[in-house]
């Protein structure tokens, strides 16, 4: 290698990490986008206990899962009543967009468990713009079996293969372009 490449490739390195390192220093002063994870509808599935316990399950998981991905994750139980008075959320006019800004979300993520045969639960997601109401991301996983782990692992695909792939931007300004983008597809 010439001289003269030998000695400017570490400033080429230097120079790539100082500006990788002032893009993680601009987006560490920024505060994490707000989400609104509301909890897994059943759609015409049976209302047992048991039942109950997986919805519940799948959506800690849920929770957590786009906690890990960087947002805060809003509580939900300053606005329990109304969400208990609008369910199914997914059929009420918008409530969920309303009930959303009213808990200070800027994104929100729903979704809904449905049986389509015996064991076989479709599941399907979708990521909002509160600001906009408008979806930004939307997917449909195909669940096989009883089993939780199995439920857990088709939750898991859900949001990483279908709702936060690729990544959503990382403040609201960017969710607002995302937004006019995933409008015009």
């Amino acid at each position: 290698m010439p001289t003269l490449l030998r000695s400017a490739a570490p400033l080429v390195l230097l120079s790539a990490l100082a500006s990788a390192g002032a893009a993680l220093a601009e987006d560490a002063g920024k505060a994490p986008l707000k989400a609104v994870v509301f909890d897994v509808e059943s759609v015409g599935l049976p209302g047992t206990p048991a039942m109950r316990d997986k919805l519940a399950a799948a959506t800690a998981l849920l929770r957590k899962l786009v906690a890990d991905r960087g947002y805060t994750v809003v509580d939900t139980a300053p606005q329990a009543k109304e969400i208990a008075d609008n369910t199914p959320l997914s059929q009420c006019n918008g409530c969920d967009q309303r009930i959303a800004k009213l808990l200070g979300a800027d994104v929100e993520v729903a979704t809904a468990m449905q049986e389509v045969s015996a064991a076989t639960y479709s599941l399907s997601g979708s990521v909002k713009d509160v600001a906009n109401d408008r979806v930004l991301r939307q997917g449909v996983v195909d669940v096989r079996g009883e089993d939780p782990n199995v439920w857990a692992h088709g939750i898991k695909f859900l949001a990483k293969e279908r709702l936060f792939v690729p990544p959503l931007p990382a403040d609201a300004a960017g969710l607002s372009s995302a937004a006019s983008s995933a409008g015009d597809k």
